[in-house]
């Protein structure tokens, strides 16, 4: 985890020195992944999956199909759509779940 870059989607804690900064973010991070959290994580993980195959297969079925695209096109596009919005979603949520545990630990 790099929490230089980390730091940034929290401007709650820019008015602290950068070596406390990186304190409480690895302790955040350390807590957003504690055991405590593994079955809601792996819940928000196959809930993100699922809603994201539905939009590869809404691709498939309804787009593929209006405009008339070959195969090889439309996994071009579910590629480009796709599996980026997975990781942007993903990446969304576990600065939520570290901004909830960075709640817990400010003082």
């Amino acid at each position: 985890m790099d929490t230089k870059k980390l730091a940034k989607h929290f401007p709650e804690i820019a008015h602290l020195p950068l070596h406390e900064q990186h304190s409480l973010l690895g302790k955040a991070y350390a807590d957003a992944l504690s055991p405590e959290n593994k079955i809601r994580n792996a819940g928000n993980n196959l809930v993100t999956i699922l809603l994201l195959g539905a939009l590869c297969f809404l691709i498939v079925l309804t787009i593929r199909s209006a405009l008339d695209m070959s195969p090889t096109t439309s996994a071009i596009l579910m590629l480009l759509i796709g599996f980026p919005s997975y990781l942007l979603v993903q990446q969304q949520r576990m600065i939520r779940q570290i901004r909830i545990s960075l709640q817990k630990l400010m003082p």
